[in-house]
């Protein structure tokens, strides 16, 4: 019982952490708490949902979302964040924004899909055993994806010019523009990089369990925790943050009850807020950069 339960949280540790790495590279590059994730998380699979309905292949509805949701994540920093960037505005107000577009377009989904959760298949999924573990298919796609995607996300960020940008614009974008380096165009592609892992873990999300239009703001403030949990300023650490998260709201559930899933993940992010205030990874990152 109990390794099935953590199997069963590793499984949604990783698409809570596709979510929170999204969130970490757009909120470490440009310091904006982007509520909106939660909104484009939904938005994708929705999409996604609308592809499938018209009887096209899922291969063929992933290739055609993904883009589609970098390219929201992108117009919502053009259109929201940029103008109340340049009128000086407070991050207090950009956070209202966020979560004022998060608010639109969910309101706005159910007014053409409806409110129940839409689900691909009543069915049972064909599953896999591993001795006294038993997955579905989805859930093993699910856990190898993750972490082929979180290799090359490793890669990208130590090893490519454009990982490279990132990390400079997180250290201090104001000596990034004083080199020449466009910001705006890095900003882009933290928005549309991040929205972009938002879509797919929306979409596996989907494919497993189903998704209804509220459960963005479940699975957006997981993500958020677990990078604050991570340290700020720290990419890779999400994962392992959102891991912790996903496995201890697995034993809340089954220890307790549903209901209190977030009341677990907020008692440990108020605990690691109180001991350990920048995060697993925060003493070690300050370290290196002293040693660099």
């Amino acid at each position: 019982m109990l390794a099935q339960l953590l199997a069963n949280g590793i499984i949604a540790g990783c698409a809570t952490a596709l979510v929170a790495f999204g969130f970490a590279l757009i909120y470490n590059t440009t310091r904006t708490f982007h509520f909106a994730h939660g909104a484009v998380y939904i938005s994708s699979f929705y999409l996604f949902y609308s592809l499938h309905q018209l009887t096209a292949p899922i291969w063929l509805c992933i290739a055609l979302v993904l883009p589609l949701t970098a390219m929201l994540g992108v117009a919502i920093d053009e259109l929201v964040y940029r103008p109340l960037i340049q009128r000086n505005s407070s991050s207090l107000v950009r956070l209202l924004s966020s979560l004022g577009v998060y608010i639109i377009i969910v309101n706005a989904i159910p007014m053409f899909w409806g409110n129940e959760v839409k689900v691909f298949s009543a069915t049972l999924q064909p599953t896999v055993s591993f001795d006294r573990i038993t997955l579905s298919r989805i859930q093993v796609i699910t856990a190898c994806s993750c972490f082929v995607i979180f290799a090359g996300l490793a890669f990208l960020l130590r090893m490519t010019r454009l990982g490279k940008l990132l990390r400079a614009m997180r250290d201090d974008p104001d000596l990034l523009s004083t080199l020449g380096v466009n910001t705006r165009n890095v900003r882009a592609y933290a928005f549309a990089l991040g929205s972009l892992l938002a879509g797919l873990a929306a979409i596996l999300k989907g494919l497993d369990v189903g998704i209804d239009p509220n459960s963005g703001m479940a699975v957006f403030l997981s993500a958020a925790i677990a990078v604050i949990i991570a340290g700020i300023g720290i990419f890779e650490g999400v994962i392992l943050a959102s891991l912790l998260v996903a496995v201890l709201q697995s034993i809340a559930i089954w220890k307790l009850s549903a209901q209190w899933q977030d009341m677990t993940t907020f008692i440990l992010l108020i605990l690691f807020l109180l001991v350990r205030p920048q995060g697993i990874f925060g003493s070690r990152k300050r370290m290196e950069e002293l040693a660099g």
